[in-house]
């Protein structure tokens, strides 16, 4: 009797540790703004978005190639979301949304995602994660595909896909 609830026990726990570690988030690349009624409105600053994607695109620029952010099957298995920068009222996280693929992208790409690039537009910021505004929001990283970095033979090597990542815009912590 003890053996079968023991094996019965371990069957449980087996398929609970699956279902855990599958991505079952719902959250899409879509840009989507924290607005009313279907958001939670973040209250950031628009300077300090403006800081975290300087910043963010800096640091990207440190090293020749540009510093990639990646996250992968084994080390973020369960739409695990990673602070990438604080500043103000800002916490920019970058979020796996896909636990099946290795996604690794360009800090650069980040930054631009999330301003819509470093001399952009009152257009292209709108259709970036500034254009939320106050609001914060999400959105999958918008990656240069043409940047040979998304080629080289350790990116593929590694099986890495720009694809599965989405920055989010949130309040940050006080």
């Amino acid at each position: 009797m003890f053996s079968s609830l023991l094996a019965s026990a371990a069957a449980i726990i087996l398929l609970a540790s699956h279902v855990v570690s599958d991505c079952v988030d719902v959250e899409t690349p879509v840009l989507t703004c924290y607005t009313e009624p279907d958001g939670v409105p973040q209250d950031v600053s628009v300077a300090d978005i403006t800081y975290v994607a300087a910043y963010l695109r800096a640091y990207g620029a440190q090293t020749k190639a540009g510093r990639q952010f990646t996250q992968t099957v084994d080390n973020a298995p369960d739409c695990a979301e990673w602070t990438l920068y604080q500043h103000g009222t800002v916490l920019a996280l970058g979020k796996h949304i896909d636990s099946a693929v290795n996604s690794s992208v360009l800090f650069a790409d980040i930054a631009n995602t999330i301003d819509g690039g470093a001399n952009a537009t009152p257009e292209q910021q709108l259709e970036a994660i500034i254009g939320c505004a106050t609001n914060g929001g999400s959105f999958g990283v918008v990656y240069n595909a043409t940047n040979p970095q998304y080629n080289t033979a350790a990116y593929l090597a590694n099986n890495y896909t720009p694809e599965g990542i989405v920055i989010k815009i949130v309040t940050a912590p006080v």
